[in-house]
């Protein structure tokens, strides 16, 4: 994603309505991008700020910590499910040669025995 990209998504990501790939490049973005990063942290204090005064809920929070929290947290758990998915690949994988290989040694012993 570059500058304008990012800036146009920044209520959908504040939002939770990026797709998973959309929000790992948001963030990979986000983290290189110092210009995009305080466009973000505006952002998300005017709408953090706004949800809480609708709640009557004026905590006084550290936004910016929670921002850095927010982001770690999503990134974490797209990079732990694409590891799962890429496990469950190689499982599958291997699986699969066992298979071909006894399906193999089965046609063997067929025309051996």
């Amino acid at each position: 994603m570059d500058c304008q990209e990012v800036q146009a998504n920044i209520q959908n990501y504040i939002n939770h309505k990026l797709t998973r790939e959309e929000t790992k490049e948001f963030i990979e973005h986000i983290r290189q991008c110092p210009n995009c990063q305080d466009e973000l942290e505006i952002n998300y204090i005017i709408t953090t700020g706004i949800q809480q005064l609708d709640q009557d809920d004026i905590s006084y929070t550290d936004f910016q910590e929670r921002l850095k929290e927010d982001i770690l947290g999503r990134y974490d758990k797209i990079k732990k499910m694409e590891d799962r998915g890429h496990a469950m690949r190689v499982s599958v994988i291997a699986f699969l040669i066992a298979l071909a290989m006894w399906l193999l040694g089965q046609g063997l012993s067929f025309f051996i025995g």
